[in-house]
């Protein structure tokens, strides 16, 4: 009885402290989210145009959506000979996203998600980024739209692009996945995850976001909190 009374409360104290160490995450990705720098939207608009791009959020995972113009063409052009067709004519759009290897290629839905991939993108597995083309936005109202300036977009343009490692090494996207996967730069786990990307990209080409947004609630947060100006619809 003893032993077993011993067992029981060495469980009870790892989970505590288990349960602890997720709460203390779970809080400073809602902090980080609120606490950013960068450039303010008007200050960086001031007397220019402004570029649209789009965060299309999923349950756990945030993409950005780059459109199509010629500027967009000519820095991505390196992917056409990957089955990325940037000049079909009904193509508007660029969808781009980085995660985790095992979890993001091998993922159909979130049901299929198994043990290792999940326990890989927790503790550390490498990175890919994904690509896709899309033409008109069915339903404009499922993306955060934002509007930057043309050179903190040619900045964001330049940091995605930098993402793809330089061998451009394509993978096979497994069943029921859309887009293609190249292998990507930098290592994926719980403190630098698909949506840490996102908001390093967007501090890094001058864009005011979150200093640490590793949860689509932190995202949503920075959204939320510097720029509020964002619309539903573009």
């Amino acid at each position: 009885m003893a032993l077993l009374s011993r067992l029981l409360k060495l469980t009870l104290g790892g989970l505590a402290a288990l349960s602890a160490l997720v709460i203390c995450y779970l809080a400073a990705a809602l902090i980080g989210g609120m606490l950013g720098y960068g450039v303010t939207p008007s200050e960086a608009t001031r007397d220019q145009q402004t570029v649209t791009i789009g965060l299309v959020a999923g349950p756990i995972h945030n993409d950005f959506l780059l459109p199509l113009n010629p500027q967009t063409k000519a820095r991505f052009a390196f992917l056409e000979p990957h089955d990325i067709p940037l000049n079909h004519p009904n193509a508007e759009w660029l969808m781009l996203g980085w995660g985790a290897r095992d979890f993001y290629t091998s993922v159909g839905a979130y049901s299929d998600i198994s043990l290792s991939a999940s326990a890989k993108a927790i503790f550390g597995d490498s990175s890919v980024m994904r690509v896709d083309v899309l033409g008109a936005i069915g339903r404009p109202d499922v993306v955060r739209w934002l509007h930057i300036s043309p050179t903190q977009y040619e900045a964001l343009l330049s940091g995605i692009k930098d993402s793809f490692t330089p061998s451009l090494r394509p993978l096979s996207a497994a069943p029921k996945t859309q887009g293609r996967f190249f292998a990507a730069q930098g290592a994926f786990n719980a403190f630098n995850t698909c949506n840490t990307w996102v908001g390093k990209r967007l501090r890094a080409a001058g864009v005011r976001f979150g200093a640490w947004t590793p949860i689509p609630a932190s995202i949503s947060l920075s959204l939320w909190r510097f720029h509020p100006d964002k619309t539903a619809g573009k």
